[in-house]
C-alpha cells in the first residue's frame, strides 16, 4: 500500500517523485492540474515518505509494481507522471502494464547511462546497510531546523518540488530512508541499457502516448539523453522548456506545472510544431510564462510572485 496525497477531481494522474523525496513535491502540480479538472494522486514510492520499505532492492520494476496495482484500482485508466527517478518508474510501469495507463509523461527521467558505463559498475559493491554507518539520527533536531530554514529561502518560495528537496536534509535522519536512498540510487546506476531487461532495448515497446520533458538548464540529466530517446523512439513527443533546470526553478516551477497540465489534457495530441534544436533533436517548446508575465506586468504575474 502506497501512501498518497490527492488534489482535485476528474481524470486521474498518478505522480511519482524524484529520488529521496515524497508525494509532497507535487503540491504545485496538483493545484494546477486541479484547476484544469484533473485529479492528481501523488504517491510515496516504496521505501520513501510514509510507504513501507519492501524486502528487496529498489529497482524501477519493484517500485512500479504497487503503482500498477493502484492504477488498476481506479475507475478509469490514469496518466502516469514522474520526475527524475519517478520518471524512470513511470516508464517501467507503462512498459509492464500498457493497458493500465492512458499515457506517460516523464520529466527529466533517470535513464541508463551509456557513457562511463564501466565506472557505474562499481555501484554493485555499494551496500544499503552502509546507511547504518551514518548516524544522522543523532542530529535530527539540527537537520530539521536546517531543512525548515532552506524551505524558506526566497529561491524556493514558489517551488514546491525544490521545497521537498530541501526536506530531504531532514528525511535522511531516518536510517530506513537512508537505506532506501542508497538502494534506489544503486539500482538506477546499475539499470541495464541493453539486453532483455535493458531500457533502451525495451523503450520502443511502449504502446501508450509517451511525452518526455526536458529542461535546457538541467545539468543533472542533460539534453544528450534526448538524442538517445529520439533514436530509440522517433515517434515520441519531446518537449523542451528553456527556463527550467532539474531542481531549483523558483517561479519557473509554474512554467513546468502549466506545461504538464497542458499536456495532460491532450496527451494523445500535444499542441505545437517541433523545431530542431542545435543538438539535432526536434522539440516542441513552450515560452517562459514568468518572463512573459513580467513583460506584460499582468495580474497573473503579481499573483504568483507577490509583485517581486
Amino acid at each position: 500500500m502506497l501512501h498518497r496525497r490527492e488534489w482535485g477531481v476528474g481524470q486521474p494522474v498518478i505522480a511519482m517523485h524524484p529520488l529521496g523525496l515524497d508525494s509532497s513535491a507535487f503540491e504545485g502540480f496538483g493545484q494546477v492540474l486541479a484547476r484544469r479538472g484533473m485529479r492528481t494522486i501523488a504517491v510515496d514510492l516504496p521505501g520513501f515518505g510514509r510507504s513501507l520499505v519492501p524486502d528487496q532492492p529498489l529497482t524501477p520494476a519493484t517500485m512500479a509494481e504497487p503503482v500498477i496495482e493502484l492504477a488498476r484500482s481506479l475507475p478509469t485508466p490514469p496518466l502516469v507522471l514522474g520526475v527524475s527517478m519517478g520518471g524512470r518508474v513511470a516508464l517501467e510501469a507503462a512498459l509492464t502494464a500498457p493497458d493500465t495507463f492512458r499515457g506517460v509523461i516523464a520529466i527529466a527521467p533517470s535513464l541508463p547511462w551509456l557513457r562511463f558505463r564501466p565506472l557505474l559498475g562499481w555501484a554493485a559493491f555499494v551496500d544499503p546497510r552502509a546507511a547504518d554507518w551514518l548516524p544522522f539520527e543523532r542530529a535530527w533536531p539540527v537537520l530539521r531546523w536546517l531543512a525548515r530554514t532552506l524551505e524558506r529561502l526566497p529561491c524556493l518560495r514558489e517551488d514546491e518540488l525544490a521545497q521537498a528537496g530541501a526536506r530531504l536534509v531532514y528525511y535522511l535522519s531516518c536510517p530506513a530512508t537512508r537505506a532506501s536512498f542508497i538502494s534506489a540510487a544503486r539500482e538506477l546506476a546499475l539499470d541495464p541499457p541493453y539486453g532483455d531487461q535493458g531500457l533502451w532495448t525495451r523503450l520502443p515497446r511502449i504502446s501508450v502516448p509517451m511525452i518526455m520533458i526536458w529542461g535546457e538548464r538541467d545539468w543533472l540529466v542533460p539534453l544528450r539523453f534526448s538524442r538517445a530517446v529520439e533514436r530509440a523512439c522517433p515517434a515520441a513527443t519531446q518537449l523542451l522548456l528553456p527556463c527550467v533546470g532539474h531542481w531549483i526553478n523558483g517561479a519557473h516551477h509554474r512554467c513546468l506545472a502549466e506545461a504538464v497540465a497542458g499536456i495532460a489534457m491532450r496527451v494523445d495530441a500535444v499542441a505545437g510544431a517541433p523545431v530542431e534544436h542545435p543538438n539535432g533533436v526536434r522539440f516542441i517548446t513552450r515560452p517562459c510564462l514568468v518572463a512573459a508575465a513580467r513583460t506584460a506586468k499582468s495580474p497573473l504575474f503579481e499573483e504568483h510572485t507577490g509583485g517581486a
